[in-house]
């Protein structure tokens, strides 16, 4: 809960899902798929007669989907291991109490400033379209239009991807334990990577945030004209996936690196904007954003290099190993797949 309401603080929250980012689209569905279907073929990764079979796994599948597995049943089953990967921690060094102490603090640096709402700070024509589509999504939310332009427009593509069903599909990871489970093969779970970042006064860095002016206006407005679209490509990686359409989900998927893909995120321009003065607290802010950046860097890197080395023991020990990547990793030109193929083994796509 702090790190979601700390922005100013908790840059890590920021970060953490923006080591790839998917966007451009050809041409778009104005529905969800919905009923049985059969995710995307397995990804085939061997060398002689020992194979790892890859799933890529995508976070928002359509609600009213029934995923057929059959045929990840099939390879589970005749599996000696199912290789997970490693999760990556990015955490503040306040510790828990501390942290609990500076809630009251976070959630009024998520405000806008001396009590304002959204429709005193934003252009009215900017205004009018966010309550348009707010009523649409939202409903009826006063707490909302307190909220610091970033921290608003976050909550509203939420909902909007909830109401169009692109939440509450399918569990990936927890369909492929239950098979795993039920088969009795064992799974390998890698160790965390867990890094830690100094965060130096952090009351001080939330006070100067309660103060900060609105800088993610301009960002608010283009993120704004975009959620519809956004929501439609969405809809149509969802819709690939679950049709096991490999060529559109290799045509949509453009991977940025990290920071450029943390720059068009809104809630970026609040934590340039913590840097920008002369204070103390500023100079805290700058140093506590750049440690972020290289951590969740340097953990992608390491997570990388230990998910490569484990799916070479797996393949050398077993006939047969199961995994899951997620659905960007597959067509990453510098990524897993293409780091096994120089490596020598041989990589085949779905058909």
């Amino acid at each position: 809960m702090f790190k979601q309401l700390a922005a100013g603080i908790a840059a890590f929250g920021l970060l953490s899902g923006m080591v790839h980012a998917a966007e451009g689209a050809p041409e778009l569905e104005t529905f969800v798929v919905s009923g049985e279907q059969p995710g995307p073929g397995l990804w085939k990764v061997s060398k002689g007669d020992h194979v790892l079979w890859l799933l890529a796994s995508y976070g928002s599948l359509p609600k009213g989907m029934t995923w057929r597995t059959s045929e990840i049943e099939s390879r589970i089953a005749e599996s000696q291991e199912v290789l997970y990967g490693p999760s990556i921690s990015i955490s503040p060094d306040i510790g828990l109490l501390r942290g609990l102490t500076l809630i009251p603090a976070a959630l009024k640096a998520a405000k806008i400033p001396d009590g304002r709402t959204l429709k005193d700070v934003l252009p009215a024509d900017t205004y009018s379209k966010w309550l348009a589509l707010r009523l649409k999504y939202m409903g009826k939310d006063d707490d909302v239009e307190k909220m610091r332009p970033a921290l608003a427009l976050e909550q509203l593509r939420a909902k909007a991807a909830e109401k169009n069903g692109l939440t509450g599909g399918p569990n990936i990871f927890a369909v492929v334990g239950d098979i795993r489970k039920k088969h009795k093969v064992p799974g390998t779970r890698m160790p965390a990577i867990s890094r830690t970042i100094r965060v130096e006064n952090p009351r001080g860095m939330l006070k100067n945030a309660q103060k900060l002016q609105l800088p993610d206006v301009e960002c608010f407005t283009r993120g704004l004209d975009k959620i519809e679209s956004d929501i439609e490509r969405t809809r149509a990686l969802a819709n690939a996936w679950a049709r096991g359409d490999v060529q559109t989900l290799r045509s949509m998927h453009r991977n940025l690196p990290m920071r450029e893909a943390a720059r068009e995120n809104c809630a970026y321009s609040l934590m340039v904007a913590l840097n920008e003065s002369e204070s103390a607290d500023a100079a805290h802010s700058k140093q506590m954003l750049d440690d972020a950046m290289w951590h969740v860097e340097q953990a992608s890197v390491q997570a990388e290099i230990n998910w490569i080395a484990a799916a070479q023991a797996s393949i050398a020990k077993n006939r047969s190993t199961f995994a899951v990547l997620p659905v960007a990793e597959m067509f990453r030109p510098d990524g897993h797949l293409e780091k096994l193929r120089a490596l020598g083994y041989m990589v085949e796509e779905p058909k």
